[in-house]
């Protein structure tokens, strides 16, 4: 057939069927970077979790010393960091030796004069959200189709919670990234019925598939496990006593042999798989050993929890029982074990039970059980969430929730069944994550994140869905449920310039002090460019509502979310966030000092930025030295202070509401000379007095 005779509609499908599938995966990576990627490095970081994990990482590539997890900033702590693993500060600390800053030996001030810092942390976030998106692509090009895998990609791509938390230096999208990656892997092993055996090379138990699959499993297992291995080998050392007071030193190669002779296992396990299913699932294993070195258990358990589910709801077990995919499941136990206990196991060795308890007893179990810092709420708490998390996808979320519940499928088909199995794998991924995280007793708002993949894959496949069918009918009930819900979520937005805060709030946990928010910046107001947003995705549901524009209507709806979350990174977050980070007056004390002997004074301040954007300078040294003050004893301390450092000029950051309490708490000779040199951020000020 030529192609001057195939229809245009399919002309656009031969288009996009041109292209190998890792043609098209390496288009979503390089789109996923486009999105994210500028300006990513031209705004400060947030406190306190990007400043707070930054210095973790900092201390990491100043200590050379990647075992261990610390955060020397504040007499209220104790030096170590022990509630959250290790891989987002080996991630961190990579970027910063790659840009060649927080090294030893860097200059004063180097952290808050240049952005280098904030690219060095942010561009690994990015790289984890690219992984999500080819993970949701992935499982849907395989047993969907292209158009609905490029759909569900955008979805999730555009949602504003993954988009700004794709530009956050957190553990939660080195979460996130592995884990969804994992799950899409587990999925292609579960639904793909192709067992065709692989290629072999060699004789007997000394052969191995030769096939690509294999090799990259074996070289993602190497690279996962073995830098682990001979790190803790090395770095690892411990006395141990033999009584009488004698004591050996015992070196990490010890006390790593179990795990060196689990990796040559794994590698003979997995060199006796005859199909690519067992293959796909060690992948997703050690994807999920990684997810726990990001955010401890949770890695694990929730995809195990939606692939238990999954199979519980269509029971359809027997899928498990081909392909060796049962013994495969033993073998990928090894697999995370492998990735994720060597970490755990030398923290123990070297910290004791201790670490395990802040760890698992107090930053899961409390967490989960008992609730901890942050919020509190019942099953209903994510819902007005994810009308800021998904917009403006919001609008067809509903509709796509419905119609996988009440659609039948039209075709009987293996390829159709598939199909039908993936919308449904979707659907049972948000729902069982959002159950998972409702039932933890403490609660912020971006804990929903590892939900949205998978409602993205139900609204990608509903609207290919539309397209296919061509289903107006469907189309005109979607916006008849889902316009007004837009609507709903966009006057919470707009009703005052103040409303946009409900994005930052997607990331940053403020709320939690401040339950209406910090006062907002004058003529900071982003509601008519909210509203023309919102209105232009509108319009593009209403044309999905006659056939022959449903075309139009999706590619305007999304160009309008491609374009809205440009918007939202690269205009709104850079002018939000001088009000909010400390880059900026802390960038002003090290312009505005004449030597080192000018010291910087933090006063009642825990928010991690003082900390970071100095070096941890107003911290570490003799106990004398040190200029944090805030206890209980603060203001005695601080006085104190000041009467061993008269004379000299000294630079105070505080919070705005404390400066009529410092100033009381200066020299009465001194107290006129109080200025503030930077005052433009919405909680913290900058200013100095000559004492």
């Amino acid at each position: 057939m030529s192609r001057a005779s195939v229809p245009p509609s399919e002309r656009r499908g031969l288009r996009l069927e041109s292209l190998s599938e890792g043609q098209l995966v390496a288009v979503v990576i390089g789109c996923a970077l486009l999105l994210y990627l500028p300006f990513a490095g031209s705004y400060g970081l947030w406190d306190p979790w990007e400043t707070h994990y930054g210095e973790v990482a900092r201390q990491m590539t100043l200590r050379r010393d990647f075992i261990s997890l610390w955060w020397p900033g504040s007499p209220r702590d104790a030096d170590v960091f022990w509630s959250k693993p290790v891989l987002t500060f080996w991630v961190l600390s990579l970027g910063m030796h790659l840009a060649g800053v927080g090294l030893p030996g860097g200059a004063p001030g180097e952290m808050a004069l240049s952005s280098r810092v904030e690219w060095a942390m942010r561009v690994p976030m990015a790289l984890f959200a690219a992984m999500a998106l080819v993970g949701v692509f992935l499982v849907v090009a395989r047993f969907v189709n292209r158009r609905a895998a490029l759909l569900s990609t955008l979805v999730l791509a555009t949602s504003p919670m993954f988009s700004l938390i794709a530009r956050q230096a957190m553990t939660d999208m080195p979460f996130v990234g592995p884990m969804t990656l994992a799950l899409s892997l587990a999925a292609l092993a579960l639904f793909d019925d192709a067992d065709v055996p692989l290629p072999r090379r060699g004789q007997g138990w000394r052969s191995w598939p030769h096939h690509r699959t294999f090799y990259l499993t074996v070289a993602v297992f190497l690279l996962l496990v073995l830098p682990q291995l001979l790190v803790y080998s090395v770095d690892l050392k411990l006395w141990v006593p033999l009584g009488g007071g004698r004591r050996v030193l015992m070196y990490g190669a010890v006390a790593m042999i179990p795990y060196d002779l689990g990796a040559l296992l794994f590698v003979w396990l997995a060199a006796r798989a005859r199909y690519r299913a067992p293959l796909y699932f060690y992948l997703a294993a050690m994807l999920c050993g990684l997810a726990v070195l990001a955010k401890g258990l949770a890695g694990l358990g929730l995809p195990v929890i939606v692939f238990v589910a999954y199979l519980a709801f269509t029971w359809n077990w027997k899928r498990v029982q081909r392909a060796q995919l049962l013994p495969a499941v033993l073998v990928s136990v090894l697999a995370v074990v492998l990735v994720a206990a060597p970490w755990h196991h030398s923290m123990i060795i070297r910290h004791g039970w201790a670490f395990w308890t802040e760890l698992f007893g107090d930053n899961h179990w409390r967490r989960m059980v008992l609730g901890r810092h942050g919020d509190r709420g019942t099953f209903e708490y994510f819902l007005r969430e994810l009308g800021f998390a998904l917009l403006p996808w919001i609008a067809l979320a509903p509709a796509a929730l419905t119609a996988l519940v009440s659609r039948r499928a039209d075709d009987v088909s293996p390829a159709g069944q598939r199909r039908q199995g993936i919308y449904l794998f979707g659907g049972i991924w948000f729902v069982s994550a959002y159950a998972v995280v409702s039932m933890s007793m403490t609660k912020f708002h971006h804990y929903v994140l590892p939900a949205l993949p998978g409602l993205a894959i139900v609204v990608g496949s509903f609207v290919d869905d539309l397209l296919r069918r061509g289903d107006a009918r469907a189309a005109r009930l979607a916006a008849l449920v889902g316009l007004p819900l837009l609507g709903l979520v966009a006057f919470d937005l707009t009703k005052a310039p103040q409303g946009a805060q409900l994005f930052l709030w997607l990331f940053n946990y403020d709320y939690v002090h401040s339950p209406t928010g910090r006062p907002w910046p004058q003529g900071l107001d982003f509601s008519m460019s909210l509203v023309v947003f919102v209105a232009l995705f509108a319009l593009g549901a209403v044309l999905l509502c006659w056939r022959r524009t449903q075309a139009f209507g999706v590619l305007g709806a999304s160009l309008s979310a491609v374009v809205f979350t440009y918007f939202l990174l690269d205009v709104y977050m850079p002018r939000v966030t001088p009000y909010w980070t400390q880059k900026d007056p802390l960038a002003a004390y090290y312009e505005a000092r004449r030597s080192p002997e000018e010291k910087l004074v933090a006063y009642m301040m825990y928010w991690r930025g003082e900390t970071f954007y100095t070096k941890n300078e107003i911290y570490e040294g003799p106990k004398e030295d040190r200029t944090v003050f805030d206890t209980g004893t603060a203001d005695q301390d601080l006085q104190a202070w000041l009467g061993r450092h008269r004379g000299r000029r000294v630079f105070f950051m505080l919070e705005r509401a404390r400066q009529g309490r410092l100033v009381s708490l200066l020299p009465a000779e001194s107290r006129a000379s109080f200025t503030l040199i930077h005052d433009r951020n919405n909680k913290f000020v900058l200013g100095h007095a000559d004492l």
